[in-house]
């Protein structure tokens, strides 16, 4: 007579799952709790730093934190290409040379440099001139200190799972002045909106992700804005805001907008659009597409009258001390290869097109005493 049938295996994998998701869960809500006590907005290092070239142009350098170094953009009044560089540190010494479009025609001008110095509150630039052939140095000081906004969501454990990371970096305006505590509390308002409308949505993400076996760097999801000031006066302020998207697939993901605000007689603040600027009864439209023609020539852009086409928008514009800069974004006038365009009018170009009142009165250059 045989002997009693041997006990069944025990289910282990299906124990292994449950510990594993367990482990996993409380992990993600340990993660969460954690950096639910933290502030989303924090000190970081860098800023804008200002200073003045040979020629007395303004000189401004903004120095974004990244993980393991600097992204920094350079820009000097009246020149508006993007020029940009990055350090592999952030810690003294460093320099680094500066990357911007070259014409293909114009001779090649002496490189820009940016450098660190013993205070940490001073940077060297180094500029080749405008007039003649040579490079001078500009001295510049930190005007403003950086804040930094994240929010981060989801978990990864190996290949699995996913993140959304939100992170903006903008200049901290100084207290005492109405329209400077406005715009902090405006711009702080615009990191929470955006945030939430990226990282939204993460268990969506996590399913798709699980579903299409994505790989692990294309689950993980970045969005990043940093807001370089242009113009800030007691009444109107311009900022030009660079983002990039990590979302997966090919192509240029930078994006460049503006964002201009005027501080109205009721103490509101209000958005500038460009028919703010100009006067409704001149075709002010048609008059910028044709300037913008020989100025995006010089920058060597392929097809510089594909901007006189209604459809390629005027959109996205900052102000400055001395002029108007309008941006065409990549794809838009060209191929994303070709990257952005950026034109830049003076005050003087416009004369005969802007308006006396609303925003256009409170313009570094003043249009009703120019139309006398």
């Amino acid at each position: 007579m045989s002997g009693p049938s041997p006990a069944p295996p025990t289910p282990r994998t299906g124990r292994r799952l449950a510990v594993a998701f367990l482990l996993a869960l409380a992990g993600f809500t340990f993660l969460c709790w954690r950096d639910a006590g933290r502030p989303p907005v924090r000190p970081v290092s860098g800023g804008t730093f200002v200073g003045q070239d040979v020629d007395g142009r303004l000189v401004q350098v903004c120095l974004f934190d990244q993980d393991e170094g600097w992204q920094g953009w350079l820009y000097r009044e009246g020149r508006v290409q993007t020029d940009w560089f990055s350090t592999t540190n952030r810690n003294p010494p460093w320099q680094a040379t500066v990357t911007g479009r070259e014409s293909d025609v114009a001779p090649k001008p002496p490189e820009s440099v940016i450098a660190s110095t013993t205070n940490v509150l001073k940077l060297n630039a180094t500029l080749p001139r405008l007039a003649s052939w040579g490079v001078d140095t500009a001295n510049l000081s930190r005007q403003f200190e950086h804040l930094s906004f994240r929010r981060r969501t989801g978990l990864k454990l190996g290949r699995y799972g996913g993140t959304k990371e939100f992170h903006a970096q903008f200049p901290k305006l100084p207290a005492g002045t109405p329209i400077f505590a406005r715009v902090n509390a405006l711009m702080l308002e615009r990191c929470e909106m955006e945030s939430r409308e990226f990282t939204g949505g993460i268990f969506a993400h996590l399913k798709e992700g699980y579903e299409l076996d994505w790989p692990a760097t294309m689950s993980e999801w970045a969005l990043t804005k940093n807001w370089q000031l242009r113009l800030l006066t007691t009444r109107l302020v311009s900022f030009c805001v660079w983002s990039y998207d990590e979302t997966g697939g090919n192509g240029n993901h930078s994006h460049w907008a503006g964002e201009n605000f005027v501080l109205t007689e009721d103490g509101l603040l209000h958005t500038v659009n460009l028919a703010d600027l100009f006067r409704p009864e001149t075709d002010w439209q048609h008059a910028l597409r044709v300037g913008c023609v020989p100025k995006l020539k010089a920058t060597s852009a392929p097809r510089p009258e594909a901007v006189l086409n209604k459809d390629v928008a005027l959109d996205v514009f900052t102000l400055s001390p001395t002029g108007l800069q309008i941006y065409f974004n990549p794809y838009a006038i060209a191929s994303g290869a070709d990257g952005e365009f950026v034109v830049h009018f003076d005050y003087g170009e416009l004369k005969d097109l802007l308006r006396t009142n609303g925003p256009a009165l409170f313009l570094p250059y003043a249009p009703a005493e120019a139309a006398k």
